[in-house]
C-alpha cells in the first residue's frame, strides 16, 4: 500500500455518539444528536496507546533486513506523539521504513539505501561495538549500489543524519546542533568507504566531507525529528548533489512541520502494525 504525501489524505474519520442532554427539569429526557468528529491518525492512536502501559506492538518493517521480529513499546510511541522526549531507535526504525517505502512509491528505491539506526549504534568504550557498525555499513555498500544511503545514527543521546554518496566519494553530515563530526564515526564510515573503494578497483582518495547550514533545534529533545525531516525532504525532492545549496536555511521546524512528521509516521504505523 502506497503512503500519502498529504497531510489532508493521511486523515481518518471516526464518528462518535455525542449526547446533548437537555439540562431541563430533574425528568426531562436527554435528547441526544449525532455529529462526526474528525480524527486523525495521530489522534486516534495515541488514545489505543494511552490505554496501555509499557505493551510492546508488532509491526513488519522492509527498510533492512535485519529488522525483522520488530516490536514497539506503546511508551516510545507516546513519547513520539506528545513530544517532550528524545526519541528511541525503534521510532527511527518505523521512519526508515516509511522512507523506504516513499522511496517505491517515487521510483527512486535504486537511488537511496536506507541503513538501519538499531545497527550503527556504538559504545565508545567497547571496540567490537565500532567494528560491528563499521562491518555493517561496509556490507551495505557492497551489496547494493545505490547512489546515496541514509544512515540515521543516534550517538551521545543525540540523533544526527549521515549521507553516504560512494560514487561521488561523499558524505554530507547534518546535525542540528552544529556539532562536529565524533571522530569513531568518521573513523567507521571512512575505512567502510576505503574498503568499498578498494573491492571496486578505485584508487584510494581522501572522502569528501559536506556539512550544511541546515535546521536547527533550540531545545535538547527534538533531534530524532530534525533526522526525520531531512530524510523527508531528501527522498521528496530526489536530491542527490548540490546539498550546501539545497540545505542552507537553519530555521528550526515549526509546531506544524512537528505535526506533520507524527502524522506520517502514526499513518505509517497503521499501516504496519499487525494487531
Amino acid at each position: 500500500m502506497g503512503l500519502s504525501q498529504s497531510t489532508n489524505n493521511a486523515k481518518c474519520v471516526e464518528k462518535m455518539e455525542l449526547v446533548e442532554a437537555s439540562g431541563k427539569g430533574s425528568c426531562s429526557a436527554a435528547k441526544g444528536s449525532t455529529k462526526e468528529v474528525e480524527v486523525d491518525d495521530v489522534q486516534r492512536l495515541l488514545l489505543m496507546v494511552l490505554k496501555m502501559a509499557d505493551n510492546h506492538l508488532e509491526m513488519d518493517l522492509s527498510h533492512c533486513n535485519s529488522a525483522i521480529h520488530f516490536y514497539m513499546s506503546a511508551k516510545c510511541i507516546r513519547e513520539l506523539l506528545m513530544g517532550f522526549h528524545c526519541l528511541d531507535v525503534s521510532t527511527l526504525q518505523v521512519w526508515s521504513t516509511y522512507i523506504h517505502r516513499l522511496c517505491i512509491d517515487n521510483s527512486t528505491s535504486e537511488v537511496y539505501g536506507i541503513m538501519d539506526p538499531a545497527m550503527c549504534i556504538y559504545n565508545d568504550d567497547v571496540p567490537k561495538s565500532l567494528v560491528d557498525v563499521r562491518k555493517y555499513v561496509q556490507e551495505k555498500l557492497m551489496s547494493q549500489n545505490k547512489v546515496c544511503y541514509l544512515l540515521p545514527l543516534v550517538h551521545a543521546e543525540h540523533w544526527q543524519l549521515f549521507v553516504l554518496c560512494p560514487r561521488e566519494n561523499t558524505v554530507v553530515f547534518f546535525c542540528s546542533l552544529n556539532w562536529d563530526v565524533d571522530k569513531n564515526t568518521k573513523k567507521i564510515i571512512s575505512t567502510a568507504f576505503e574498503v568499498h573503494q578498494i573491492s571496486n578497483g578505485n584508487r584510494k582518495k581522501a572522502i569528501t566531507w559536506l556539512k550544511p547550514d541546515s535546521r536547527k533545534q533550540h531545545n535538547n529533545t527534538d533531534c530524532g525529528y530534525y533526522v526525520m525531516k531531512n530524510m523527508l525532504d531528501i527522498v521528496s525532492a530526489n536530491i542527490t548533489e548540490s546539498w550546501m545549496q539545497v540545505f542552507n536555511d537553519p530555521t528550526e521546524l515549526t509546531q506544524e512541520d512537528l505535526y506533520d512528521l507524527r502524522l506520517r509516521w502514526a499513518k505509517c504505523f497503521f499501516e504496519l502494525y499487525k494487531g
